[in-house]
């Protein structure tokens, strides 16, 4: 089945893995504690050649979300660039579980590409 998708039988399933390293657009976060999260992605140019896309964070409630670097530039169609996203909880909760919901969004001003962020912070000492 593997080979439908793929040139090579050589691919081997990894025996761990985390949703987190999977690059898609949205960001979700099952167990966020007081230790911060990292989730680098991978985004490719599809418009045009010279373009720069600023990031904004809407952020999640209860939440500090970071992006490094704050700027992609690309030089050329098809280039391939990679971010971070690290997400902080700013306090410690008292509930067993709350659900908070924001988004990163890269825009050059005219385009706006979106990303979902879902966020589950787990209660936690201080």
């Amino acid at each position: 089945m593997i080979q439908l998708f793929s040139e090579s039988w050589a691919f081997v399933c990894p025996k761990f893995f985390s949703t987190r390293d999977f690059n898609y657009p949205s960001i979700t976060v099952s167990n966020l504690h007081a230790t911060p999260v990292t989730v680098t992605r991978t985004v490719t140019n599809v418009g045009s050649p010279h373009a720069s896309y600023v990031a904004r964070v809407k952020q999640p409630a209860g939440v500090l979300v970071s992006v490094e670097p704050t700027k992609l530039v690309f030089n050329a169609v098809g280039e391939k660039q990679s971010f971070k996203v690290i997400l902080k909880p700013k306090t410690a909760t008292t509930n067993l579980t709350v659900f908070v919901f924001g988004a990163l969004v890269w825009s050059d001003g005219q385009h706006f590409v979106r990303s979902p962020i879902y966020i589950a912070v787990s209660s936690f000492e201080k």
